[in-house]
C-alpha cells in the first residue's frame, strides 16, 4: 500500500465532524439570575438541558467556554454497548452481578440515542449496524471468546467471529472477533444540534463564550464566576467532562477525572469498497475505526503506545508519533490497494474516570450536580447520563444501577 506523507496533512487539528457548523450561542448579554445553568454544551451538557426540560424545569441556561474543543466533536462517532473494558475484563472488576447491572443499563442508553433521534427527527447519520471488537493476537482472541461466552450467560446476545471469518473482511494480521450487534454510531455535531436547537426553541438559553472560573453554594442557591461577571442559580451541573477540576474544587481536590489525549487520522475519501462500515476496533480497543458516510477511514488510538499515554495533558496539538502510529497500524492491519491521503489528524481531550464509571449526581453541594468522567464512551453514556442526572434532580424514581455513579461515594 502507498501512503502519502503525513507532513502533507491539509486539516492539521480541525475534526472532520466540525465540517458540520457548530451550532453556537449568544457571545453577551449574559443573563445573570436562571433556575438551573449547565456548564458545557457538549453531549452531555446539552442532553442534560433536554432531559431536564423533559421534567418541567425551565429557565435553563447553557455555558461554555471554546465549545469547538470539546471531546464531543473529536470523537469517532461510536455509540457501543459496555465500558472500556471487555466483559471478562469488568467482571473481573466489578463482579458479575454489578457487571451485569451496567452491562444492561449500557444498553438502555445506547438505544436512547436512537430513541432521540426518532423523536426529535434528527439528520444525525444514525445508524445501528453493530460493532466489531477485532484480535491481533492470540491472548486478545481468547478474550474475545470468553467475554463472549460471558456475555451469553447473562443473556446478552454477543457472537464470535473465528479468525477465518475476519480474514474475509478485509483486515490483515488479525484473528478472531466479538460481534455485538445492538452498537450503533451517529454524527456527533449534527446529533449534538439537534438536541441543542430543541433546548433553544422551548426556552432555553445558551452563551457560548463564557469562561466559567469557580461556582459555589450559598445560602440562596450556586454563585458561577466567570470571566464575563456573576451568575446566580438555583441549581448548578458540571457537564464540562475533562474540564470539570479546572473550575470545580469538587473534582480538583479529589482528582475524579484525570485528562488525556486521544487522536484521531482520518483518510480522503477513498475507493475502497470496505466491508467493515460499522463501527471495529482492535488491540482492546486502544485502536478504533469507523468509515464515514462518504467513504473516509476514520482511526483513532495508539496513546497506549506513548510512554505518557497521553494522560494528564490539555494541549490539543497532535502527537506525531500517534499519527505515524496510527498510519502504520492501518498498512498492517487493512487490505487497502490504493494510495490513502490523510486529509485531517486532530486530538481532544477525553475524562478518564477514577473508577472506570462516570460520577452522575449531586457532589458536595446540595445544589451542585456532575456528569463527567466517560473514559473514552462519551457518546452514549453522556447523552444516557444526563437522563438519568435530570432524573435525580427532579426527585424521580431513579433505577438501582444509578448508586454506582455517586459522586459522594468517591470523596
Amino acid at each position: 500500500m502507498q501512503k502519502k506523507p503525513l507532513n502533507q496533512i491539509l486539516n492539521e487539528g480541525f475534526p472532520y465532524w466540525l465540517e458540520v457548523p457548530l451550532l453556537t450561542g449568544a457571545t453577551s448579554n449574559l443573563e445573570r439570575k436562571c433556575s438551573i445553568a449547565v456548564i458545557g454544551s457538549g453531549l452531555s451538557g446539552v442532553s442534560t438541558a433536554y432531559f431536564l426540560q423533559k421534567e418541567g424545569f425551565k429557565d435553563i441556561s447553557i455555558l461554555d467556554y471554546k465549545p469547538e474543543q470539546s471531546a464531543s466533536y473529536r470523537n469517532c462517532g461510536h455509540i457501543l454497548y459496555g465500558t472500556v473494558e471487555s466483559m471478562k475484563a469488568f467482571s473481573a472488576i466489578h463482579g458479575k452481578e454489578k457487571a451485569q447491572e451496567l452491562w444492561g443499563f449500557s444498553i438502555e442508553i445506547c438505544d436512547l440515542i436512537g430513541q432521540t433521534t426518532k423523536e426529535l427527527n434528527l439528520d444525525a447519520d444514525y445508524k445501528k449496524q453493530g460493532y466489531l471488537a477485532i484480535a491481533i493476537n492470540e491472548a486478545e482472541e481468547r478474550e474475545c471468546q470468553e467475554a463472549t461466552q460471558i456475555l451469553n450467560s447473562m443473556g446478552f446476545q454477543s457472537e464470535f467471529w473465528e479468525r477465518s471469518k475476519v480474514g474475509k473482511l478485509g483486515f490483515r494480521n488479525t484473528f478472531g472477533a466479538r460481534f455485538e450487534a445492538g452498537s450503533a454510531q451517529a454524527h456527533p455535531v449534527k446529533f449534538r444540534n439537534g438536541v441543542l436547537k430543541h433546548v433553544l426553541e422551548n426556552g432555553g438559553k445558551y452563551f457560548s463564550q463564557v469562561k466559567v472560573t469557580s461556582l459555589k453554594e450559598n445560602s440562596n442557591g450556586v454563585t458561577i464566576t466567570t470571566d464575563a461577571g456573576t451568575i446566580e442559580a438555583d441549581a448548578a451541573v458540571i457537564a464540562a467532562n475533562a474540564y470539570s477540576p479546572l473550575f470545580s474544587d469538587f473534582f480538583n481536590t479529589r482528582r475524579l477525572v484525570e485528562p488525556f489525549r486521544g487522536q484521531i487520522l482520518t483518510s480522503k475519501p477513498l475507493n475502497h469498497s470496505f466491508s467493515v462500515k460499522y463501527p471495529h476496533s482492535f488491540d482492546h480497543g486502544y485502536e478504533y475505526a469507523l468509515v464515514t458516510k462518504d467513504n473516509r477511514l476514520m482511526i483513532g488510538g495508539w496513546r497506549n503506545n506513548s510512554p505518557t499515554r497521553e494522560i494528564g495533558t490539555y494541549s490539543l496539538k497532535p502527537n506525531n508519533f500517534i499519527s505515524e502510529g496510527l498510519a502504520q497500524f492501518v498498512d498492517s492491519h487493512y487490505e487497502i490497494d490504493e494510495l490513502i491521503e490523510w486529509d485531517y489528524s486532530w486530538a481532544g481531550i477525553m475524562g478518564a474516570s477514577q473508577t472506570s464509571l462516570p460520577f452522575i449526581g449531586p457532589t458536595n453541594s446540595d445544589r451542585i450536580y456532575s456528569i463527567a468522567g466517560f473514559t473514552g464512551h462519551g457518546f452514549s453514556w453522556a447523552h444516557g447520563s444526563a437522563r438519568l442526572l435530570s432524573k435525580i434532580m427532579a426527585g424521580a424514581e431513579i433505577p438501582s444501577v444509578a448508586k454506582h455513579f455517586n459522586p459522594r461515594h468517591r470523596s
